[in-house]
Order: C-alpha cells, then structure tokens, then sequence
C-alpha cells in the first residue's frame, strides 16, 4: 500500500564520489546531495554508484539507476 503513496521518481542522472558531500543525484530534474529532504515525507537517503536508498514515511526503498 505504502508503494502507491510514493512519488514517481525519475533519475535522470548521478555522480558518485568516495566522499560523500560529492555526491549527486538528479531527480525528477532536480539536483539532489545525499541526505537530503525532498519533501515532508520524501528523503534521499544515500547515493550508491548504481542504485540509490530514499526513505518515505520513514519505510526505505533502493532505486536503481
């Protein structure tokens, strides 16, 4: 049920660093740092090199890209 209530994401694209403070994402044409909040209930959890971890209502999901 929690699947429905989450946003479409579309990743249009991603730059990993070893250091974390580098790290970006690009969502939904937005660019987005690791940690951060993409809404109230929408959370960028962690950039990966091939799939990144958000967090919804406090439920994490992995997204590849």
């Amino acid at each position: 049920e929690i699947r429905r209530q989450i946003p479409a994401l579309t990743i249009n694209g991603s730059v990993y660093s070893d250091n974390p403070a580098q790290r970006l994402l690009v969502v939904n044409g937005q660019v987005q740092s690791q940690g951060g909040q993409m809404g109230s209930t929408l959370k960028l959890e962690e950039i990966g090199v091939k799939s990144s971890v958000f967090s919804f209502s406090g439920t994490r999901f992995k997204v590849p890209h």
